[in-house]
């Protein structure tokens, strides 16, 4: 079984609505469906946003599902100017060495090294900042504390994002948390809607936000359709 994992239910939609044979159910505070997708048995879990949330619920994967190779997926912001909106990275940093020689042989992606963190990331001199202290080129919510569980489960693991947020991109932060509850991982329309009458100059900003997405989604679950063509069966 392959587990494709993702921090918020907007970054499965498209996966998931290719899946066939599918039931949804929760874990705890976790999604899951469970089904077929390319013609292999899969479960996709929304893991939750940021490192401590998302570790805890990929350990409660490995409780209740045989995985064999592990996939966390999603969004990600671009450390340095050369990643473009909705490119597709992997990690060179965290997958496991027989991913990385496999996914050589595929097309359309770029390997970069990742790091986490809690902090949203939201201004290009951040960015700069974090770039320069972790030599990294892609940061993200999760990534880490899941790898280090995943290895530590000994299962194959691969770490593959999509840019939403480039470089020179400054984040509305208040209006994203007003929009999101990373507790219950629901969006807050009505919160959000009273945040943006009081704060109108961020609507801008969150529009181009948000339209930067469904893209950066289109282009991630494209690579993830190749990669289950082509994993092979023995992962």
């Amino acid at each position: 079984m392959i587990c494709y994992a993702f921090a918020v239910p907007h970054e499965s939609e498209d996966l998931l609505a290719q899946m066939q044979s599918k039931e949804s159910f929760n874990i705890g505070t976790m999604q899951c469906t469970v089904g077929f997708y390319k013609e292999r048995e899969t479960v996709v879990a929304i893991l939750g946003m940021g490192m401590e949330r998302a570790a805890r619920n990929a350990d409660l994967v490995f409780d209740y599902f045989s995985v064999k190779a592990f996939i966390m997926a999603g969004y990600a912001g671009a450390l340095i100017p050369q990643l473009e909106h909705a490119d597709v990275v992997v990690s060179d940093n965290f997958c496991s060495d027989t991913v990385i020689s496999f996914l050589k042989l595929l097309p359309d992606f770029k390997f970069a090294k990742f790091c986490s963190t809690d902090e949203l990331v939201s201004t290009p001199q951040r960015r700069q900042e974090f770039a320069e202290a972790t030599e990294c080129q892609v940061v993200d919510m999760e990534t880490a504390g899941v790898a280090e569980v995943v290895h530590g489960r000994g299962c194959t693991f691969a770490a593959i994002r999509a840019i939403s947020d480039t470089y020179d991109v400054t984040l509305p932060v208040g209006a994203m948390n007003a929009a999101y509850d990373a507790e219950t991982n629901q969006t807050r329309p009505i919160n959000l809607g009273w945040y943006l009458m009081t704060h109108p100059k961020e609507s801008k900003a969150f529009k181009e936000f948000v339209s930067r997405l469904s893209p950066a989604r289109a282009n991630l679950t494209k690579f993830l359709g190749v990669l289950t063509d082509e994993l092979p069966r023995g992962i």
